[in-house]
Parts: structure tokens; C-alpha cells; sequence
């Protein structure tokens, strides 16, 4: 039962992940470490986002410029071998809590703020604090996707230029913190096992994601990014309250 569980849950959030260019953890890690131990499933959950990564990468043609994303990609390095630090020493619920206050909060701002002009001085400034704090979350939580998904949206980046740079950030990230995964001794076999089962799912789910992906425009899209991370971090407030 645990498996079937899993195939629905990996389904919908490697469409959410096609569809978006994030959000598979936000969705699949609440769910699923209901049923598996969190430091089992976070690598597994550090190798679907790289699958699903490479397969948004390899499906959009735009060309990138440095400046767009070179910035928040360093500031990741610095926050993934913190955020390995913390999976290994912090208690996980402190940690989640603070991840869907912070998630549910941002978002809100956003909304409310979605109909107000960034100045044009603020939106040429490079996006770095956001890329520091997801290479924190992802390597703690697999969660790395909501901080520069909110301030790519928020500078206004094009559909494809923000699904492309998140799944260039997503595949870089995903491969650093599973060789440290490694190196620190938390990767362990059913992470391995759990996400070779599901590889089938993974690539069904993000081709649903992606096809349906070319048929929204651009301004529902921002509003979708809005939208799920404002839900996911309700969902993780709540599951870690209850839990």
C-alpha cells in the first residue's frame, strides 16, 4: 500500500515539477514522510529533483545570460553545506515549521503586492540572499525551490527563463548535496531503491507537466507560482503542527 501511495503522490508532484520548474518536494516530502523516516527520504527526494531538472533543461532551447542566474547560483554553494549541517544536527520539525512560515508568508506579501511595479533600479539588482537561502533548503529539506521561484516572479523573469534557470540551479544543487549526502554518510540504500522504482513515475509525470506547461500564459503562470507556494506553505505549517 506504502508503494501505490508513492506512485500517486511522485506522479502529481513531478507534474507540479514539469508544470512549474518546482515544487516536487514541497509537495511529495509532507506526504511521504508520513510514511518513510525524513532522513531516508530526503536524498531520494534530492535525486527526483535532478532527474526532473535534467528533463526540463534538455526540453527548453532559450539561451540563458550569466547575470540572470550566476549570482544566486553562488550564493547556493554557500548554503547547501549549511544546510547539510542542519539535516544532520537540528531537530526536523523546528525545521519545517520555520520553512512553511517563512514559504506562507512571502507569498502572501507577493499577492498582495502583485499588482505594484518593482522600480527598475531593484529589478536589474542581481537575486543573491534567495539563492543562499534555497541552496540552504534544499540540501536540509529538498524544499530550495519557493525563495528564488517568489524573487524570480517577483522581478518579472519570462516563463521559460524561469523554468530553465530554476532546473539549472535545481541540477547543479541536486548533485552537490547528494555527493555530500555521501560523504556525510546520511545517503543510504532505500534512497537509492525508493527512487529507482519510481523513475518510470518521475518521467511521465514531468512530461504531463511540461506539455501542459506550453499551454499557460504568461501572466496565469506567475500567478500559478504564487498560488502553490502560498498552499504548500499552509500544508507544511499544518502537517508540522499535527504531526
Amino acid at each position: 500500500m506504502e508503494w501505490i501511495i508513492s506512485i500517486v503522490v511522485v506522479l502529481m508532484a513531478a507534474f507540479l515539477k514539469g508544470m512549474t520548474g518546482f515544487g516536487f518536494a514541497l509537495l511529495a516530502v509532507p506526504l511521504l514522510s508520513l510514511l518513510f523516516p525524513i532522513q531516508s527520504l530526503i536524498p531520494a527526494m534530492t535525486l527526483f529533483n535532478l532527474i526532473t531538472s535534467v528533463y526540463i533543461l534538455a526540453s527548453i532551447r532559450l539561451k540563458l545570460k550569466a547575470k540572470y542566474f550566476l549570482p544566486m547560483l553562488l550564493a547556493s554553494f554557500v548554503g547547501i553545506p549549511i544546510g547539510v549541517y542542519v539535516l544532520t544536527y537540528f531537530p526536523e520539525q523546528m525545521l519545517e515549521l520555520a520553512a512553511g512560515i517563512s514559504i506562507f508568508s512571502i507569498s502572501i506579501v507577493f499577492l498582495l503586492g502583485s499588482n505594484q511595479a518593482i522600480p527598475e533600479k531593484r529589478r536589474k539588482k542581481p537575486i543573491v540572499f534567495a539563492g543562499f537561502l534555497s541552496g540552504l533548503l534544499t540540501s536540509s529539506m529538498s524544499i530550495g525551490g519557493p525563495p528564488i521561484a517568489l524573487a524570480m516572479n517577483r522581478k518579472g523573469y519570462s516563463k521559460e527563463s524561469f523554468r530553465k534557470i530554476f532546473a539549472l540551479i535545481s541540477v547543479i544543487n541536486a548533485a552537490i548535496s547528494s555527493v555530500l549526502y555521501v560523504v556525510h554518510g546520511i545517503f543510504v540504500a532505500f534512497s537509492l531503491k525508493f527512487a529507482l522504482f519510481l523513475f518510470p513515475v518521475i518521467l511521465i509525470g514531468t512530461k504531463l507537466g511540461d506539455n501542459f506547461s506550453q499551454k499557460v500564459n504568461q501572466l496565469f503562470f506567475k500567478k500559478i507560482i504564487l498560488y502553490v507556494n502560498l498552499l504548500l506553505g499552509l500544508f507544511i505549517i499544518v502537517r508540522t503542527l499535527v504531526s
